[in-house]
């Protein structure tokens, strides 16, 4: 069991977010990492713990999606990237 705690608190990718993301708790201006790979800057927390409003600030897939809002599901939410870690 403490073997899934040492491969969160190591920063794994893609199950950190699903594990420990709290929808709730993310505030706005905070910059998340989505399924798809993309990133987004959190617009608005209606703290519902189910959507977010965000507005893409990077999509690898297609660029010109930059600067568009969407609500998200929190499902499509991996977690808040931490200052030094957009890239």
């Amino acid at each position: 069991m403490s073997e899934g705690k040492d491969k969160n608190a190591g920063g794994s990718k893609r199950l950190e977010g699903v594990l420990t993301l709290d929808l709730v708790a993310i505030e706005e201006g905070a910059t998340v990492r989505l399924v798809g790979g993309e990133t987004a800057e959190v617009v608005d927390n209606p703290r519902d713990g189910m959507w977010i409003l965000l507005r893409y600030t990077d999509v690898p897939e297609d660029p010109s999606r930059v600067g568009e809002e969407e609500l998200i599901f929190w499902a499509d939410v991996l977690g808040v990237v931490q200052e030094g870690q957009a890239g």
